[in-house]
């Protein structure tokens, strides 16, 4: 996460009821060694949110130090054990490039999060292939995920500027520019490794943007994407 999105995320969450976010579900939160390496998500985000009393529910599927809750949100098991922790809103932040049917995910989250609740969305806009473990280059815009989010309405939808590139990394760490230069000259070497080595070049002088979006679940009872199929 850039610290320009947790900056969107916090001004977003500020602006609701501490008792319209507790208990809050964070999707793919990893571990609290990794959440640490990105220590403005603590000083934006999750210290602010304790501070107004609002309970984080750490999700991951796979066990470790800072997560609360092991599960896969996709497993229909898992999910009904999620939802017994009644949370009131989701955050479901750079998941969804990394799933094979983010529509999946996110009638997942409409489901856990239940009628009323609140779903606050960051995807990469622009930015370069990175897997974790894939990355399948979904890059929406915000209308593109009102559409994957209906019945769930799109309150806040913006396209974040980070400003960032990747000149920041290269500034710090001249050497990593040296791959992309070596591959230059060998596309017939594995062509698909150097179409993305040389896409790296582009984002010297290019920088990252994130789509950022808040929605909110009808209190009316609807057929989720899922339920629709």
């Amino acid at each position: 996460m850039f610290e320009a999105e947790a900056k969107w995320l916090h001004n977003v969450l500020q602006s609701e009821g501490s008792d319209r976010l507790s208990p809050l579900l964070n999707i793919g939160s990893s571990t609290r060694a990794f959440r640490q390496q990105q220590p403005w998500t603590e000083q934006f985000l999750f210290e602010p949110l304790q501070k107004r009393g609002v309970r984080v529910l750490h999700l991951d599927n796979r066990a470790g130090d800072g997560i609360d809750i092991h599960a896969d949100i996709l497993d229909a098991g898992d999910a009904k054990r999620i939802s017994a922790f009644s949370p009131k809103a989701i955050l479901c932040c750079n998941i969804l490039e990394h799933v094979p049917d983010p529509a999946a995910l996110a009638g997942a989250c409409i489901n856990i999060v239940g009628p009323g609740g609140l779903i606050y969305v960051t995807v990469p806009y622009s930015y370069p292939h990175h897997r974790d473990p894939i990355d399948t280059m979904y890059r929406p815009s915000p209308g593109e995920l009102a559409k994957l989010f209906r019945p769930a309405v799109m309150r806040k939808g913006e396209i974040i500027d980070t400003e960032q590139s990747w000149w920041g990394d290269v500034a710090q760490r001249p050497w990593i520019l040296l791959r992309p230069l070596l591959r230059l000259p060998f596309p017939f070497v594995n062509f698909a490794g150097w179409k993305r080595s040389m896409r790296r070049l582009y984002w010297l002088t290019h920088r990252y943007r994130v789509t950022g979006a808040v929605f909110q679940v009808p209190e009316a009872s609807v057929d989720t994407p899922d339920s629709a199929a």
